[in-house]
């Protein structure tokens, strides 16, 4: 055999076993990166399930930095898009949560599990504002009234009515909590009536005697409502939110106000007091069965 043609052969040996090695080195370097990717974005989701967004985002954020790809972009997009919709909701700042959570709702290619998460955050969302739109700012504007009329009793009471509401301990209403328990500070030394203005403050929390739980019940009838004909009269008084002995749930609530739409009223008027008022006094076990006859009752002075 001539020297040239084993040299030949050699050469093509060298070559194919160097293209093995190659395609061997690549296609384990390609499968690290996938395990690398896949393991980012199960951690991700994991994340997601505890409702762990921040978490959620930088995993998402390595898993993209491992592999480019419309996946993990998308992901990453919604977790931060949920942080902010749950930032602006704290901050009262409805129009812009909302619009924070519909990129979540709406992105292409992403997480089923957000998407769905994010459903129910915008219906949090409008709840949370609906009670501040139709029950505590009602309240907060009736404190401010008082407190321009040097009325500090008045507005204390008003500002225990928002403390007394049965939402307000949940974070997105930590900010109405603050102001409240802030007015109540500041409208306790603004009045000028010394230990008679402790005695009224008394009646007003609930901490008083049973001379001036009366007195709070008197202050409470002669006060201005701030949500119309609700919890002024009857078993609704003093803003009570249970019907049949169970506290009405904010998914009721919003049962309540499109059933009112229906019946050819503006629900939006409807403070969510009033909504519960009228569910007690019609008598009804559901608030999908409630009549126009059962609304024009309720509104019948």
């Amino acid at each position: 055999m001539k020297k040239t043609t084993i040299w030949t052969i050699v050469a093509a040996v060298v070559v194919v076993l160097g293209g093995s090695f190659f395609f061997v080195k690549q296609n384990s370097t390609n499968n690290q990166v996938e395990a690398s990717y896949n393991q980012a974005i199960t951690h991700g989701k994991k994340a997601v399930a505890n409702k762990n967004y921040a978490e959620a985002s930088n995993k998402f954020k390595q898993a993209l930095n491992i592999k480019k790809t419309k996946q993990a972009a998308a992901y990453k997009s919604q977790a931060d898009n949920m942080l902010v919709t749950i930032k602006y909701a704290q901050d009262g700042k409805y129009d812009q949560a909302l619009k924070a959570i519909n990129q979540v709702i709406t992105k292409s290619n992403g997480y089923p599990v957000l998407t769905k998460q994010g459903e129910k955050l915008k219906s949090l969302v409008e709840d949370v504002e609906d009670d501040y739109k139709h029950e505590i700012k009602p309240i907060f504007a009736t404190a401010s009234q008082a407190e321009a009329d040097k009325q500090y009793l008045k507005a204390i009471e008003q500002y225990q009515k928002v403390l007394n509401l049965p939402y307000i301990g949940d974070k997105y209403y930590q900010k109405y909590k603050n102001i409240a328990q802030a007015g109540i500070k500041k409208d306790k030394k603004a009045a000028t009536n010394g230990k008679s203005a402790i005695q009224g403050y008394a009646a007003i929390s609930g901490n008083g005697s049973s001379s001036n739980n009366h007195a709070k019940s008197n202050n409470a009838q002669n006060s201005i409502g701030a949500t119309g004909n609700a919890g002024k009269t009857g078993e609704g008084s003093m803003g009570n939110h249970q019907v049949n002995g169970k506290t009405v749930a904010k998914n009721q609530i919003a049962q309540l106000r499109k059933r009112v739409g229906k019946l050819g009223y503006d629900a939006m008027s409807w403070s969510p007091q009033d909504l519960i008022d009228l569910y007690r006094s019609s008598k009804r076990a559901n608030p999908n069965l409630i009549t126009k006859k059962d609304v024009q009752k309720y509104l019948k002075p």
